[in-house]
This record gives structure tokens, sequence and C-alpha cells, in this order.
């Protein structure tokens, strides 16, 4: 393969040529080019496989050079570099086809494994064009390898010892079917700020490349398979010739490495040594573990050390102890409590997914029934996006769930403090009227506004102002009806709508009711004492 690296930055050039483990991803020529005009002359000169290109640069820029590469119709493909954040540049990489977009300063291990995930996307191509299925399955057993993980781990079709050896069979793939090893499942979370910079494809394929490094000792993915489930990620790898400790070590250094290059968090369950025909029990029984052993979160553990209680006792938080924190806004003494609790079952090796779910239900109670008792509505206040997706994840470890309750009572204890600042809420609500009185407005739309219940919202107003919230928004209408009626060639029915009164008959009674006349009574009196 031939690679081209175009960027006016000599010193960015150079790093990555010189950096990079060319040999290791089949790359033998690299050229380089300091703008777009030079790359283009070496392009028609030499085609390159891979052009690798800065998006900023004097004269044309990298996007010119990647639209008049597609435009020459040039095989090959391209990798995009730049310092800003741009939607505009995002677009149209993608319309005219850039395989990756990264953002400057760069690390070259992403970059490296960025131009692995590229080089492996051709070879596959050229074999595909050039060969049989029977040609291209021959020379790349590693293919044929991974789709057999697939199928198996997957549980289509196969499952017992005579299906698995009937599937090898058919595939002509040589696998000791006693051979005993260790599988490792590794669950990855937090994965949405790594997908927002990166693409899901391309993380993905860094989490299985580290896997595959450390774990099976080559960055040729064969004995690896990943699954996306939504939120979180999933891989398998098949260990073969590396003894309990070696793996845990191995495991160590992959979530090291996970945390060095991503922001997601990588938990790894090591599971007991078992044969072929066991991996599919085995794996899911792993994942299992993954899912309840909450207390592993972030590390790697054997499948026999993790302690899962099925049936234990079911934690109760005390309630009146979080009405008691809840009630005098004390976040710090409820996150200790709830510290104080979480740790407990953690030295007893007790707490797990269901007790985290349990411990999730009762808070929520708690503050929901605190929420109610200061007429907030548990809706408007908390189901926006990100309320939402820290909730969700709330059961999912020990941090997660401190993070969700830091979250929660900072919006519910932050709205409280806001009500109580130097503007009273009926101030608030009163300029809302006036802002808003040309709308259908009531006590539901400035409820729904307010996160408070349209009942707890009337009830507040009365005793403030001892006035009802309704009579408020028509006085004020009427006063803003009078101001129009005298102005000069304005119609009545256009005043009515202008405040917000559609129903002209409505808005008759309503003004007689608030000032003794009609409004024409009310204009007529006006101009004549005008003149």
């Amino acid at each position: 393969m031939r690679i081209l690296i175009v960027d006016d930055d000599m010193a960015i050039v150079e790093v990555i040529r010189d950096s990079v483990n060319w040999g290791k991803l089949g790359i033998d020529e690299v050229d380089i080019a300091y703008h777009a005009e030079a790359a283009k002359k070496s392009l028609t000169e030499k085609p390159a496989d891979i052009v690798i290109s800065d998006i900023e640069m004097p004269g044309e820029s990298g996007l010119d050079l990647l639209r008049w590469f597609r435009q020459e119709e040039m095989p090959g493909k391209f990798l995009l570099l730049t310092s800003h954040e741009n939607f505009q540049y995002a677009t149209q990489a993608i319309r005219y086809h850039a395989e990756e977009y990264l953002m400057k300063p760069f690390n070259l291990e992403v970059v490296e494994m960025t131009l692995q995930k590229i080089a492996g996307e051709l070879k596959k191509e050229w074999a595909q064009h050039r060969l049989t299925y029977e040609e291209w399955a021959e020379r790349n057993r590693r293919e044929v390898k991974r789709a057999f993980w697939l199928k198996l781990f997957s549980g289509r079709e196969i499952h017992t010892k005579k299906e698995i050896q009937r599937e090898l069979g058919r595939i002509s793939l040589a696998l000791d079917q006693e051979r005993v090893c260790r599988l490792v499942i590794s669950r990855v979370t937090n994965m949405e700020s790594d997908i927002e910079m990166f693409g899901r494809e391309l993380v993905m394929f860094m989490l299985e490349n580290m896997h595959s490094e450390l774990l099976c000792g080559t960055p040729e993915i064969e004995d690896i398979i990943s699954f996306e489930h939504g939120d979180y990620g999933s891989f398998v790898v098949v260990c073969n010739g590396i003894g309990a400790d070696g793996i845990k070590e191995k495991c160590a250094e992959l979530i090291r490495k996970a945390e060095n290059l991503l922001e997601c968090t990588l938990t790894c369950c090591i599971s007991r040594p078992c044969i072929l025909e066991e991996f599919y029990g085995v794996y899911h029984r792993a994942d299992d573990l993954l899912t309840k052993n909450i207390i592993y979160y972030g590390e790697a553990f054997f499948e026999e050390q993790a302690a899962v209680e099925e049936q234990g006792q079911k934690l109760v938080l005390p309630l009146p102890q979080m009405e008691e924190y809840l009630e005098a806004g004390d976040k710090k003494a409820f996150l200790d409590f709830l510290k104080k609790v979480m740790n407990v079952e953690l030295r007893q090796k007790a707490l797990n997914r269901e007790m985290l779910k349990q411990i999730y239900g009762e808070i929520q109670q708690a503050v929901y029934v605190h929420m109610a008792k200061q007429g907030i509505q548990v809706s408007q206040l908390l189901g926006d996006e990100t309320s939402l997706r820290i909730m969700g994840k709330a059961d999912q470890s020990t941090t997660d769930m401190l993070r969700w309750v830091n979250y929660l009572l900072d919006r519910v204890f932050g709205y409280e403090e806001e009500m109580k600042k130097s503007q009273t809420m009926v101030e608030k609500i009163n300029l809302f009227i006036r802002e808003n009185y040309k709308e259908d407005i009531g006590r539901n739309e400035i409820g729904a506004y307010f996160c408070f219940t349209p009942e707890y919202l009337a009830k507040i107003y009365k005793k403030k102002t001892g006035k009802n919230l309704k009579d408020y928004i028509n006085e004020y209408r009427i006063e803003k009806a009078k101001e129009l009626l005298c102005g000069e060639g304005v119609r009545v029915s256009d005043v009515a709508a202008e405040v917000g009164l559609s129903n002209f008959s409505y808005f008759s009674t309503l003004f007689k009711k608030y000032t003794g006349m009609t409004p024409n009574e009310f204009r007529r009196k006006w101009e004549t004492n005008f003149i």
C-alpha cells in the first residue's frame, strides 16, 4: 500500500511519518506533501491507497483536495484532520465520503488504529473484487473464524457438541473441541463522549483492537467478537495459552489503556476454564455477572470470585432519615448517608444490581414525595433528556448511583433556592403574565412553565396576594385593552384578539365586569373627555 500525508505543518507531517508503525499496517510506501497542489501532482503521477490530509491549509483546503480526489474517481480512502470543530466541515466530509474525521491534537495510537481500520477495509475490498468466495474464504481463515464465533456466542443454530462439530466441518475450520480455554467478557459503558468524538464504528474497532493486542498478542482481530446493546457494548475474547494470573494482568492493562485513550469505562469478567461446547453458557453466565456484580465496576474479576446473592435480605433505607435531609436541604449529609450504607454492603460483598435498584426506588420515592409537598411537578423538572440519561444509568454502579443522586438533589434544592431569591414567586408569575398575556394562558400553562402543579400554583398565588390568579390575568388584559381602545382607528374586535381574548362576547362581558362599561361606552367616554 501507498499512503500520502498532506499538511502545511511540517512538524505534524514528520511526526506522523516517523511515528506510525507502517509495516504493521501493511503500508510500505509513505509520501508527503505540504499543500493541496503538491498533493494533486503526487496523486496524478502515482495514486495513493490512503490519503491523510489536514483541512485548514493555505490556498486549497483538505476538503477541496477530497472533492477533487472524488471527481477524478481515484481509488483510495481519505482520513481528514482538523483543529476546529466545524459542522460544515463534518457535513462536507460526509458528502465526499471521507472514511474518518479526527480532531487535532490527536493521539498517535488513535491515528494508528484508525489507519489500521481503513487498511483492513481496503484489504477486504480488494479480496472480494479479485477472488471467488471459496478463494476468499481459503485465504481469510480469520474472517471465517470470527463468523463462527459470532454464530456460537449469539446462539444461532449451534449449541450442542454435534452441532458445533458439524459446523466446523462445513466451513473447514480446525478447532480443538476439547482444548481448555478461558473467556474474557468485557462490558464497555459511558461511551457517549467517545462516540460523539470518533463515531461508533471507530470506537468499537479501537476497543476490539486493544482487546486483541493485549489478550491475543496480535492486532489482527481473530478470536474476539463484539456486540452492541444501545447504551453499552460487550466483547468476548477466547484466551489460549495464558494462565489465570496472566489474563488478569492483561485485563488490568486493557482497562488502563482504555482509560488513557477514551472516556468509557471497561469492566472484565474472566470465566472459569471451559471447552468449546461450554462457551455459549459460560459467556451468558459471565454477562449476567457483569450486570449484577456492580462491586467490580471498572475492574477485572474472575467468575469464581463473583459473589452474587440472588436471594439476600432486601436493603431498606430509612425514610425518616432521608426526609430529614431533604427538608433541611442538606445534600452533603444525604450523600454521606448513602455512601455509608453502600460501603457496608460493599465490604460484605453483598451489593449487587438488584440492591442498587432497590436503593434507587427508595430514594426516588422519598425525593418525589418531598417535591410533591413543595408543589413541584416531577415531569417538568426531571423530564429532560439529560435527567433521563443520568437516571437510566443509576443502577449501573455505585459511582453512577452517587452521580444520579448528586444531580437529583442539585436540581431539586437548586430550584427551591431559586424560588426563595429576592424576586418572589409572585413577582415571577406576574412578569410571566405581563409578557404572555396575548397567549392562551391560565394556571395550567403557568404551572407547567414554573414546574408547579396548577393547584399548588393557584394556592400560593392566592395566599401571597389575596387575589385569584385568573382575576389578575383578566385585570391585566383589560388594562391593556383600555390602552388600545384609546388609539385612533382601532376596532374593538381587534382589541379583543390583541389581548388574548378571541371571543368578542366574552371580552365585552369581562370588560364591563372590571370597568362598569362596555368597550364601546369606554371609547366614547374617552373621546368625549379628550375633546
